[in-house]
């Protein structure tokens, strides 16, 4: 009996330090990452943004360090043209965004223009339709190349769902976000 309490303790004692670990790991990645994205190095940033999630899954390190790991890795997915898994990544990101409280809109908003740009490059537009009439509240929450990226994406939503009840809302609001055809 003795022996399998002192076999549990340890267990517990070995999973106690694990997560500290993982998260100096999962931050070491992390930065990595964007080390390589912001030298061009996209293969190894993909790598190195995969494995600093992968450390968050495994310390159990919570819902908002996983997203915010897991959307660094669908960007960087998106960028080397691997949509499919870049989309699962924005999905899943969105659904653990959906469950933190107090909602962070910001971060949901990037995560969804995100998503509806890779519909976009996919030729779904109908699919991106839902993504979009929640993005199009959060709007104004941007500046800078954010705004404009936002601008130019729903113009060109606007052109594709042409005739839809979306269609109107996004060309307006790509208007009011400062959209003009000289800067697409």
């Amino acid at each position: 009996m003795n022996k399998y309490l002192a076999i549990l303790g340890l267990i517990i004692l070995i999973s106690g330090c694990a997560n500290p670990l993982n998260k100096v790991t999962s931050d070491n990645y992390a930065d990595t990452c964007s080390q390589a994205e912001d030298s061009g190095r996209l293969d190894i940033a993909e790598e190195a943004c995969y494995r600093a999630a992968v450390n968050v899954e495994w310390g159990n390190l919570g819902d908002e360090l996983k997203s915010e790991r897991m959307y660094n890795l669908a960007r960087i997915k998106r960028r080397v043209g691997k949509l499919d898994e870049a989309e699962k990544y924005f999905i899943e990101t969105i659904e653990i965004e959906d469950t933190i409280t107090p909602a962070r809109e910001i971060r949901i908003g990037r995560r969804l223009a995100e998503l509806a740009a890779i519909y976009y490059e996919q030729e779904k537009y109908q699919e991106a339709a839902q993504y979009l009439e929640r993005l199009l509240p959060l709007s104004n929450l941007y500046s800078g190349k954010e705004k404009g990226f936002l601008a130019n994406l729903y113009h060109h939503y606007a052109i594709e769902l042409s005739g839809s009840e979306i269609s109107r809302k996004l060309e307006l609001t790509s208007i009011e976000l400062g959209f003009s055809e000289g800067g697409k």
